[in-house]
């Protein structure tokens, strides 16, 4: 027990967490972990037993009897990452950097319909955003199930589905860094209306938002950006394996329009698993806007060697301005994941880029991903 707590001290202190609300499920390998382990797996039945702070950060939260409101839920989360780099004609350097360090509070009420979110990264620094406060609000916003299937969503949610690699959080991101076409792209934040749908054939995302990002300026434009999976063999994928097919699509205009599709397939047999998309835009509006034409793909590879290990392998492949010829950079990256408890994630990547420019790199990239 003493040395498990040694290594969670020396992981938190110096390498990487990262967000994500999400849980994945693994099998019962929590035997022996310490009591606030035993809080976080919901294992001990009588929550009188745990003192109220404990409570707040358990699986469940903390609830309440004979209230509209059912539960509180408080989370944290650490994020950093160690990166060895190489570039060419330049000398290896090696840095820590901190990603984030963001405290978030959920409450569900309405017999657990409703629900309100707020999530704040106090290291976020956008360049050019005047406002500290407004550009490190990740989440706020306030959910309502109206079906078992139908949310609706108001306000600045998760990410918006605009490539399917781009929406996802980093802590089911099966490799260190997005693709190139979801970290362009993607990585988007905006005010809005949604409506998200799960079906046993079909999932889907699709919502009208403010076109501007990060909640930095309100007004410029709108923004319409859907998203939709099917699911084909729901009911045989026991048999055959788990397949999804689907696309998404975005158009707006902030200072200038844009518009990007994305189409993706996935499928899962056993231990492998295989994921393709290709994105193309007229414009686009990530982290950043710009008028390019650009487009991109990337083909990924993983299996799973225990239900806690896996290897990876990724070939990507960006085209930052399809109207300059010969313009391209293009990745191969290969890692190994490990789940060392259900909510922290450990990452080892190696990245070879090679671009037209021939600023070729080497990256050597290690992340640890945990929510508390």
């Amino acid at each position: 027990m003493k040395k498990i707590k040694i290594l969670l001290f020396f992981l938190m202190t110096i390498i990487t967490p990262s967000f994500a609300i999400e849980e994945v499920t693994l099998p019962e390998e929590t035997q022996g972990l310490d009591y606030l382990s035993d809080v976080y797996y919901g294992k001990i039945e009588n929550e009188k037993e745990v003192s109220p702070i404990l409570r707040l950060f358990s699986e469940k939260g903390y609830t309440f009897e004979n209230s509209k409101v059912n539960s509180v839920k408080l989370h944290f989360l650490y994020s950093g990452q160690l990166n060895y780099s190489k570039y060419s004609q330049n000398s290896p350097y090696f840095n820590h950097s901190f990603f984030a360090v963001e405290p978030m509070m959920s409450v569900n009420f309405n017999e657990n319909k409703s629900k309100a979110m707020f999530d704040i990264n106090l290291t976020r620094h956008i360049p050019g955003y005047s406002n500290g406060f407004t550009q490190r609000i990740s989440q706020a916003y306030v959910s309502h199930k109206i079906t078992d299937n139908q949310t609706i969503m108001i306000g600045q949610g998760p990410r918006l589905p605009n490539t399917y690699d781009g929406s996802r959080s980093l802590f089911f991101q099966e490799m260190f860094y997005k693709s190139q076409l979801g970290r362009t792209f993607g990585e988007a934040l905006s005010v809005g209306v949604r409506n998200l749908a799960s079906y046993k054939y079909m999932d889907y995302d699709i919502g009208l938002y403010d076109s501007t990002r990060y909640m930095k300026d309100f007004g410029n434009g709108l923004d319409f950006t859907g998203h939709v999976m099917f699911k084909p063999f729901a009911n045989v994928s026991e048999k055959t394996g788990n397949f999804k097919i689907g696309g998404s699509y975005a158009i707006g205009k902030n200072k200038n329009s844009y518009n990007t599709y994305s189409i993706v397939g996935m499928y899962d047999y056993n231990k492998f698993h295989i994921q393709a998309e290709y994105a193309n835009a007229d414009g686009y509006n990530g982290v950043n806007e710009s008028q390019n034409k650009a487009d991109g793909f990337y083909t990924l590879l993983s299996y799973n060697l225990t239900p806690k290990l896996s290897l990876l392998a990724r070939y990507d492949y960006f085209t930052p301005n399809k109207d300059i010829s010969h313009i391209y950079t293009q990745e191969y990256s290969a890692g190994v994941s490990y789940y060392l408890f259900k909510n922290m994630k450990l990452m080892l990547n190696y990245v070879n880029r090679h671009g037209s420019n021939n600023k070729d790199a080497n990256m050597i990239l290690f992340a640890t991903r945990f929510i508390l």
